[in-house]
């Protein structure tokens, strides 16, 4: 009989969906938005990292896609799918950023000259970032589309299923675009020295 009078409950703790929480900011709740960035903080920090190639850079770009993601949520529409919608800020913010600012990671290429002419782990070390770079700065060559696919594929490692998703393209599309990008890619590199 006392069993029957005791109330056992259960606790749940199970998370608000990215869209609750995208209605209660829009609704006024500013700290479901901190829930909402903090779940894609990581992945909206290796976008960053991924288009400006140094932490400072990465960061200072962070700060302008976090501001621009709050100032824009407002206006998302549920049907979007998030990770790409934050990716197509990301991208565009860092394009942005990289016109404005005319400094590059690796000013004086004499540097990789001698590097590549000496054996030493340190010469390794930089041509790996003369060639890194010179990757990224191809990268931002390739127009919007391949680009996109490009980053995603080669930075982030996604399938191209995710790529689709993300870009809201198919994965045909997706592959086509990311063919495409190669050949670019490949007569860019050509072009400043590297051979892959």
């Amino acid at each position: 009989m006392a069993d029957a009078d005791i109330e056992t409950t259960v606790p749940t703790s199970v998370e608000p969906t990215d869209q609750e929480l995208i209605a209660r900011y829009k609704a006024g709740d500013d700290a479901a938005a901190d829930t909402l960035l903090g779940r894609y903080k990581d992945y909206i920090y290796r976008l960053c990292y991924r288009f400006m190639q140094n932490y400072e850079d990465a960061m200072d770009l962070m700060q302008d896609v976090l501001i621009r993601v709050l100032r824009a949520l407002p206006r998302y529409e549920d049907r979007n799918y998030l990770k790409g919608w934050l990716y197509r800020i990301a991208s565009n913010t860092a394009i942005n950023m990289r016109k404005s600012n005319a400094r590059r990671a690796f000013p004086d290429d004499t540097i990789y000259q001698t590097a590549r002419d000496d054996k030493s782990d340190t010469a390794k070390v930089l041509e790996d970032s003369f060639v890194r770079e010179k990757i990224h700065e191809a990268a931002l060559k390739l127009s919007g589309k391949q680009r996109d696919v490009f980053m995603l594929r080669y930075y982030e490692m996604l399938p191209y299923a995710e790529v689709a998703k993300i870009l809201s393209i198919s994965a045909n599309s997706a592959k086509s675009n990311y063919f495409y990008a190669l050949q670019k890619m490949k007569t860019y590199l050509e072009q400043a020295g590297v051979t892959l």
